[in-house]
């Protein structure tokens, strides 16, 4: 991602936060970013098409932060790991008030969120078969949509009551989930869905997404790997650029070993002057991976 459109993102979400959307006009996003007219319309089709973009990006983040967290190993239990997947992202201040407006915004139906929505409800899903058994998989999309809500709405009452500041997340979430996990064994037992079966074959079609750019990603990391290879950056740091490259540009993906690469790279570049740019390539890569299909 150029530095131009990461700024024009970070102007945006700060004057929608400020201002609302309704209230936000392109025109104060161009002069509060510097960015022209032609060049935000060469990115985006409309002020709603860069909301969609910020939302993307913030669940890419929230995507790498997760797995980083479940490839630290140190957590007693998988509950204990699905606990700080989900609060410890929530927790962060910079991404409170942009996860309540994705929901917020999801809900009024003003904005196409469908597809990122989908994401998170099928990767909550999937953790919740993963902490309780292949046995609440038919029922595993509610419980992502009961987990979800009830946090959402935890949030609204919490500032709307207090004005400021946000519930203890760390404290909040396993009680969630455990109650969540009451209701899932509670469907199971009675054959009972919530929701009708319609509606749920639509959460979970996927068919319809639309993969990343893959040869965009690979000319992204091309471009680092170039400025890494002619730094002072040690051997190692340039190897497994080189090798992270090398492994997405085979023309069928290996998950597993992209996954490894992908990991030890971004160990590796923690500490390097090129942290920032690794960690946006990763959260494209990551992302292109959770979006593709199951082999």
């Amino acid at each position: 991602m150029t530095n131009r459109r990461q700024a024009l993102l970070d102007t945006a979400l700060s004057l929608f936060l400020e201002h609302g959307f309704a209230n936000t006009t392109i025109q104060m996003i161009l002069d509060a970013s510097g960015v022209s007219k032609g060049t935000f319309y060469k990115w985006f089709e409309s002020k709603n098409d860069c909301v969609v973009a910020i939302f993307e990006q913030l669940l890419q983040e929230d995507l790498l932060l997760r797995k980083e967290l479940e490839s630290s190993g140190g957590y007693a239990s998988d509950f204990d790991l699905l606990v700080d997947q989900i609060a410890i992202p929530m927790s962060l201040p910079e991404k409170q008030r942009v996860t309540e407006l994705f929901w917020a915004w999801f809900y009024s139906g003003e904005f196409h969120l469908t597809d990122l929505a989908r994401m998170q409800l099928k990767w909550l899903s999937e953790r919740l078969v993963q902490l309780y058994g292949e046995e609440i998989r038919p029922y595993a999309y509610e419980g992502a949509i009961l987990c979800h809500g009830m946090l959402h709405q935890i949030a609204n009452t919490w500032r709307n009551l207090h004005g400021r500041g946000q519930p203890v997340w760390k404290e909040a979430v396993p009680r969630v989930l455990t109650y969540v996990e009451v209701l899932l064994r509670a469907m199971r037992e009675r054959g009972e869905h919530i929701m009708d079966l319609q509606t749920l074959s639509l959460i979970g079609y996927q068919e319809q997404d639309e993969l990343p750019d893959k040869q965009s990603l690979i000319d992204e990391l091309r471009e680092l790997d170039r400025a890494v290879q002619k730094s002072k950056e040690p051997a190692k740091t340039r190897e497994l650029t080189k090798g992270l490259l090398m492994v997405l540009q085979q023309e069928e993906t290996n998950r597993s070993l992209l996954e490894a690469v992908l990991q030890a790279f971004l160990a590796q570049l923690e500490e390097s002057a090129f942290r920032a740019e690794a960690r946006r390539a990763a959260q494209a890569v990551w992302w292109y991976l959770e979006k593709l299909k199951p082999e």
